[in-house]
């Protein structure tokens, strides 16, 4: 394949196309020198940064690997067994050496490619314009000869008109005098045309050998030696971009040895191996060594000297009969929410591994999140359950089998003009728990309102502890339960007999927040199993023999064939809209309630103060509708 064979009288487009890959060079060696400069510019800032990694681990490392408090001494060569803090500094030294990798790949980028191809630009440049000149030299001596043939043209047409005059003169001198010499001048200037006639012949065929033999010899050998100068330069490329190509593979190998051997650090990583090195250097022997804080102790009252053993006289039994009473129901309850949370923990904890064995089925970190908070609830559980219990070994390791009647009186703070429940609840303390309306042999207090917020995922828990008669705890629940118990697993006294008390209708839909409660939709039809006691709840049991909580206020009465009276707030007993004016003041203890200001005025709702006994609904100047309690306000 040749340029002069393929490709004829195609010098200029041959010339503008090498033109055109000398430009290429000089292209490539700009983007070369760039990637110098970023590779510079990278290993300046991969080094400052893997440095300044370097001095950050020289003055941490020794508190990650055994601490702040180690117990025995150490060195550098101690962190080197702690297997992450290894792979740590492995991962560092990769990027130092990284750096100096990059640094060295962008000064061969600049003294090899970048001026290869610099000196090849000013070659090959060179050879081209050698080449048009050497083609223009051809064309000039082509147009020479072409040129001559044009003046032989020209000599020979001036000769033929000059022999055509001296042709005329002869004829008209035939007679006269001069006859002689205008055939002289005839016969030579014959001469003479012929002499211009064979010299423009001859140029004719010398311009002809030579044309031929510029567009059969001379233009091909020029062509064919762009067309190698055009290879040279194009193969002398390709080689260049070899060569850094084979630099920048250099490069990557190198990197790669160095990230082969981080990989090889990662996977030496061992938790258990540095756990245990942590404990080799922090674990106190001697006197040093951990013992648990000694009991605490009976510390008399500095101005009255009595002895540290509870007193059971009669009043002070009562008091330990009914706290007794009342620790015992708390323990149930709380013993029933701890298994439940001890069942959500270990399916969190089920989650948690398979998260973390396929990352496709969810977020790991996630179910971490949502089991920790669940082992932090059971915590609070088991810690208010161990009180109890303790408080409970307490009392009745002093009562013995004498613990009372177990039938406490049922109390209402609205039976109180002032509220001031928590006196009123000391008070019940102090009554004997003889109550003849008592069913069972143990009554529940009475229940604290629990928030009614659908959806949500904590549950007020009421506690007794030392002198507190009742301390609300809010447990909250890293995520919904996945069953909710019934209320017959709660240990709820049941209603007396088989009856299973009147039928209501739920007029609104509740979502249950905590195991006591049970969920409901509008028009469902349920039996009352107790009463309102005051608190705002009654409790029911659905078609699916499900017990549970629900608010008074949700439900209304159906037909009359029951026998009997239930305390619950329903349409009927609805009373018009008006206002009330803060009597005390109150801080709301939920979401859905209001606080009260005294002298601050309240704007009722429809359901007002027949919303539960006890509680009111209304609307405060803010336009936040909730309930507050009843006997904390006055109508105006």
């Amino acid at each position: 394949m040749s340029y002069g064979i393929e490709l004829p009288d195609q010098v200029d487009s041959l010339n503008n196309v090498i033109e055109k890959q000398l430009s290429l060079l000089s292209d490539v060696r700009d983007l070369i020198k760039e990637r110098a400069v970023l590779e510079k510019d990278y290993a300046q800032k991969l080094q400052v940064i893997a440095r300044k990694a370097a001095e950050k681990r020289a003055r941490t490392a020794a508190s990650r690997v055994v601490g702040d408090y180690a117990v025995k001494a150490h060195n550098d060569d101690l962190l080197k067994r702690n297997t992450l803090e290894s792979a740590y500094t492995m991962l560092i030294e990769s990027y130092d050496a990284s750096a100096q990798d990059h640094q060295n790949f962008g000064e061969s980028l600049n003294t090899q490619i970048s001026l290869d191809l610099k000196m090849l630009e000013q070659k090959k440049e060179e050879l081209r314009r050698k080449e048009m000149v050497a083609f223009q030299k051809a064309l000039s001596d082509r147009d020479r000869i072409y040129g001559d043939r044009i003046k032989a043209k020209q000599k020979y047409d001036e000769e033929c008109l000059e022999f055509d005059g001296y042709r005329q003169k002869q004829e008209r001198a035939v007679d006269d005098k001069h006859a002689d010499r205008a055939a002289k001048l005839y016969d030579s200037q014959k001469v003479e045309m012929m002499n211009s006639k064979n010299t423009y012949i001859t140029t004719i065929a010398v311009a002809n050998k030579v044309k031929h033999k510029f567009y059969a010899e001379d233009l091909p050998a020029l062509e064919n030696q762009f067309q190698h100068i055009q290879t040279s330069l194009t193969t002398s490329l390709h080689k260049i971009l070899r060569h850094s190509h084979q630099l920048q593979l250099q490069l990557i190998s190198s990197v790669q040895y160095k990230l082969s051997l981080f990989d090889g650090a990662l996977n030496a990583f061992d938790p258990v191996k540095d756990q245990e090195l942590f404990i080799e250097y922090n674990r106190r022997i001697g006197p040093s060594a951990f013992s648990e804080p000694g009991d605490f102790v009976w510390e008399p009252c500095p101005g009255y000297y009595d002895a540290g053993e509870m007193n059971v006289e009669t009043e002070p039994k009562v008091f330990l009969q009914n706290k007794l009473v009342r620790s015992q129901t708390k323990l149930e309850e709380t013993q029933s929410l701890v298994k439940t949370k001890m069942r959500e923990v270990e399916k969190l904890f089920q989650v948690v591994v398979a998260y973390e064995k396929d990352e496709k089925l969810g977020d790991a970190n996630e179910a971490m999140t949502n089991l920790l908070d669940a082992q932090h609830g059971l915590i609070q559980l088991t810690t208010i359950e161990t009180a109890l219990q303790g408080e409970i070994d307490t009392m009745v390791g002093v009562l013995g089998d004498d613990q009372g009647a177990g039938q406490p009186h049922t109390f209402k703070s609205s039976s109180f003009s002032i509220p001031t429940p928590s006196v009123h609840s000391k008070c019940e303390l102090k009554v004997p728990a003889e109550c003849s309306g008592a069913s069972g042999t143990k009554k529940s207090p009475v229940r604290a309102r629990p928030t009614v917020t659908a959806g949500s995922t904590s549950s007020r828990l009421s506690v007794v502890t030392n002198d507190q008669v009742a301390e609300d705890v809010i447990i909250e629940t890293s995520a919904p339960l996945a069953t909710t118990p019934t209320a017959s697993a709660l240990g709820f006294p049941s209603s007396a007999g088989s009856n299973d008390g009147p039928e209501v209708t739920i007029l609104f839909d509740f979502v249950a927040s905590s195991p006591y409660e049970l969920s409901v939709k509008v028009g469902d039809v349920v039996n009352v199993l107790e009463e309102d006691d005051g608190t705002g709840w009654v409790k029911v049991k659905n078609k699916r023999q499900e017990k549970g909580l629900v608010p008074a206020a949700y439900i209304s009465a159906v037909g009359g064939g029951g026998g009997s009276s239930i305390a619950i707030a329903g349409p009927a007993k609805q009373k018009k809209q008006g206002s009330v004016r803060g009597l005390y003041d109150y801080a709301a203890g939920g979401d859905d309630e209001l606080s009260i200001s005294a002298g601050k005025m309240i704007e009722l709702t429809a359901v007002g103060e027949s919303y539960a006994e006890g509680w009111s609904e209304g609307i405060d100047k803010s336009g936040k509708k909730g309930i507050f309690p009843s006997n904390y306000v006055e109508p105006v």
